[in-house]
């Protein structure tokens, strides 16, 4: 949840950058908040409080209060901290805390952004907003480097990769079979308990979500994105468009 938050957002300004310090026993209540901000506590201990549960900002946790949500914070130990405040028209509705064990390589991200903000260049705004989102993926991969794949997954995973990155050509189950180092029927079945479809409806799959994408923007005909994507015609492509959303791609809504 946390991560698919940070994922869809879009930053639209970055309004500041700041430093404060916070004695013990500091309190606030913030209600409806009106902007994002990511906090982080190098110094002491602070606890949001909201919805019943309790998040912890400190030296190895990292807070964002987002946009529209309520909540009351208490400094617990004495110190400083680092809070970008930023725009972006997605809301929730309580503080998220990720665990951190890369704290000083953050802080140095938010440390270097004040100074960028500072000196008022005139690609501040520009800089800001890149800042910003590099400090957002660096959580987003802290918390996504927890979840250590099972012994299964890592199985598959070499596949999984060469599919990512060659979709578009003629992918046989023996191939990835060969890449993941197992027998071609031991590796179907692995891959599609895992997946829960056999590794081709995969690859289909993939291309698809591709296509949905590329009609999205300018990128030509249906022909060429047919192409593209590896179909030896565009009544494969339709087919399998339409076999998988429901409708044709000429007639897709997203694009």
């Amino acid at each position: 949840m946390k991560i698919e938050i940070l994922s869809n957002l879009v930053i639209t300004k970055v309004y500041s950058v700041s430093t404060f310090y916070n004695p013990k026993n500091t309190k606030l209540k913030r209600t409806d908040r009106q902007r994002w901000a990511v906090v982080i506590k190098y110094e002491g201990e602070t606890v949001y409080y909201s919805n019943g549960k309790q998040f912890l900002s400190d030296i190895g946790h990292i807070v964002i209060l987002p946009k529209g949500c309520f909540y009351d914070w208490q400094c617990t130990k004495s110190g400083h901290y680092s809070i970008i405040e930023f725009e972006s028209e997605s809301t929730f509705c309580e503080p998220l805390s990720f665990p951190v064990k890369n704290v000083e390589t953050i802080l140095k991200m938010f440390k270097d952004l004040e100074y960028k903000r500072n000196l008022r260049r005139s690609t501040v705004e520009i800089e800001s907003i890149c800042d910003t989102y590099s400090i957002l993926l660096a959580l987003i991969q802290a918390e996504t480097a927890r979840y250590i794949p099972t012994e299964k997954q890592q199985k598959i995973a070499p596949a999984i990769e060469y599919i990512s990155q060659h979709y578009n050509e003629n992918i046989k189950n023996d191939k990835l079979a060969a890449i993941t180092g197992l027998s071609t029927v031991y590796f179907r079945k692995l891959f599609t308990g895992i997946m829960g479809v056999s590794p081709i409806t995969y690859v289909h799959r993939f291309r698809i979500e591709k296509a949905k994408e590329m009609l999205k923007s300018d990128y030509g005909t249906l022909s060429y994105i047919a192409r593209s994507l590896g179909y030896p015609s565009l009544y494969d492509f339709s087919r399998d468009f339409k076999k998988y959303t429901g409708t044709a791609p000429s007639k897709y809504e997203g694009r």
